[in-house]
Formats: structure tokens, sequence, C-alpha cells
């Protein structure tokens, strides 16, 4: 049987692979979808680098657990909160940037290097935040849930910015990207209310 201690440690983990991945991985996205125009992969990109920021806070939740377990309701809550808004904040961008690309009818351009990256990612997202989806339910910990919701999403956005791109390039579908994006945000927007609203609860 896992005991808590196995679990605080497995979090801890996953949450460190996911400061590794989703910084870098989020940083080079950015970059490439500025270059390119690419407003999915620009959303992608700005989830991954929050999920990175999410998750060096859910590392010092963990720790403070770990050392000081008095503090852990206290600190899930901040945590909670801290996640909760970078979802809210993540959801408001992606929402306003599609509007103004569908206004504009930006048509983004993709590159063999976020195609790489992109298709790494999603060899690497699911399995991070089904991981610390499972963690999350079994340490009763909302804030490492809703970070795995932030993983998530950005493996969402990745298939969203792949398909976006090959049917912008297939069928000169330049809306598809926006569209992608904004229906993303609206799924972040109701997760970050859902955080924030649990995390006044307890």
């Amino acid at each position: 049987m896992t005991t808590r201690a196995t679990d605080l440690r497995r979090a801890l983990w996953l949450s460190a692979l996911s400061v590794g991945w989703s910084g870098v991985a989020g940083c080079v996205a950015v970059y490439f979808a500025v270059v390119g125009g690419s407003l999915s992969l620009l959303g992608f990109g700005a989830d991954a680098v929050i999920d990175a920021l999410a998750s060096t806070a859910l590392i010092w939740r963990l720790l403070a657990e770990s050392r000081q377990p008095e503090r852990a309701a206290r600190v899930e809550r901040i945590a909670e909160r801290i996640v909760g808004l970078a979802l809210i904040l993540l959801a408001l961008y992606l929402g306003v940037a599609s509007i103004r690309a569908l206004l504009g009818q930006v048509h983004p351009e993709g590159s063999l290097a976020s195609i790489v990256l992109l298709l790494g990612s999603l060899a690497v997202l699911p399995p991070l935040a089904i991981g610390k989806y499972r963690v999350a339910r079994r340490l009763g910990s909302g804030a490492l849930r809703a970070d795995s919701l932030l993983t998530g999403v950005a493996a969402v956005l990745a298939v969203f910015s792949l398909g976006s791109l090959a049917l912008s390039d297939a069928f000169g579908f330049w809306w598809a990207d926006a569209v992608a994006a904004l229906i993303v945000a609206a799924l972040v927007l109701r997760e970050g209310w859902g955080s924030l609203a649990l995390a006044a609860r307890d």
C-alpha cells in the first residue's frame, strides 16, 4: 500500500519534472510562436511556462508538508490560489489574443522545429498530467490537481496547435488556430475559477 510519504516524494518528483520540461519547452515555444505568428503555439508556450511556475509553487507546498506538517493546510490554500490565478490569467490572455487574431485574420506559419517540440511535448505531458492527477487524488491536494490540469491543458494545446497548423497549411483555414485557442481559454477559465472557489471554501 502506498504511504502518504511515498506520494509526497512522487509528487515532488513529478513537479520537478514539470519545472524542467515545461520551463524549457515553454520558452522555446513562445519564441517560435512569435516568429511564426501561431496563437495556439503561443498559448501552449505560455501555459507551459505558467505550469513550470505553478509546479515551483507546488514544490514549496509539498516540502512544507514534509518538513512542517502543521503548515500543510495553509500552504495548500495559498498554492491553490496561485495556480487558480495562473489559470485565469492564461484564459484571459488566450481569449483576448484569439479575438484579435480572428478580427485580424492572422495566418500562422509552422516550422519543423516547432512541430518537433510539440510532438515531444505530446510524448511527455499526458503521462505527466495523469501522474500528477492520480497522486493529487490520493493526497487530497486541490493545488496539485489544478497543476495537473495545467499540464493537461498544455498537452491539449499541443494537439490543437499541430491540428490548426495542418488545417491552415492544407486547406487555408487561417481561423482554426484562433478558434482552437479560444475553446481552450473557456475550459481553462472554468478550472481557474474552480480552483479559487475550492481555496476559498477550505
